[in-house]
């Protein structure tokens, strides 16, 4: 079983809105996008800033998404007031989530 890797964003948005048109906009191009994606959470964390964290199936897919990711984020540069991302293999994951047609429930 090949390893999984992450890639963590912190952003900070331009105004309140901003996150929820980003979201809007990732979930439209997510699929052909991000490829070998198996996991993302979005979580706002304050009024203009949010935290992503997605997991990959492997090495391979994450490197494969990069420089898509850069476009993304560039093409939204007019709500993004600053950006960084951190890409790492990862160590250990649990979860009591199940995911039904996008959207998450708990167990």
């Amino acid at each position: 079983m090949s390893k999984k890797f992450a890639r963590m964003n912190v952003i900070e948005f331009v105004s309140e809105d901003a996150f929820d048109i980003i979201n809007e906009r990732y979930s439209k191009i997510c699929g052909d996008t991000y490829g070998g994606i198996e996991f993302t959470v979005n979580v706002p964390t304050g009024p203009t800033s949010g935290f992503s964290l997605s997991i990959y199936e492997n090495e391979a897919a994450i490197e494969a998404t990069e420089q898509p990711h850069r476009a993304f984020l560039a093409g939204n540069e007019s709500i993004i007031k600053d950006v960084f991302f951190h890409s790492g293999e990862v160590s250990s994951f649990a979860t009591s989530l199940a995911v039904t047609e996008g959207m998450v429930e708990s167990n």
